[in-house]
């Protein structure tokens, strides 16, 4: 549903004296916006995910070392989980973006379709 939405947008403030490259161009924004953010947060959970060797006493962490826990005869133990941790920050981070940026949100709503358009210069 959002797909559509996105696109509808697109197809309403492309420049129709621009063909669809515009239109191209704001969807792979769109397209970029949504993966890269995804990609970041996924790597970023096993940064901030803090896990300990229980039961072996030369082994400590086990953030890359599980097999020689294991082989020490210690288990591995999650201490803190990444996933709580960046749910926090991305609610804090949304909950400031949405406070400082809401006038603008409110801005670009009321704008005419044609101050999209690309405007041509002599």
């Amino acid at each position: 549903m959002m797909f559509v939405s996105q696109m509808m947008f697109n197809a309403r403030v492309s420049d129709v004296r621009m063909g669809g490259t515009y239109m191209t161009l704001l969807n792979t924004l769109i397209n970029l916006s949504g993966t890269l953010p995804q990609t970041l947060s996924l790597w970023f959970v096993d940064r901030v995910t803090t896990s300990s060797c229980v039961g072996s006493e030369t082994v400590t962490s086990c953030y890359m070392d599980k097999e020689t826990c294991t082989a020490s005869g210690g288990t591995c133990s999650t201490d803190t989980d990444g996933y709580f941790v960046l749910v926090s920050i991305g609610m804090c981070f949304a909950l400031l973006w949405k406070w400082k940026l809401s006038k603008v949100y409110l801005r670009l709503q009321t704008q005419s379709i044609e101050s999209w358009h690309v405007s041509s210069t002599g």
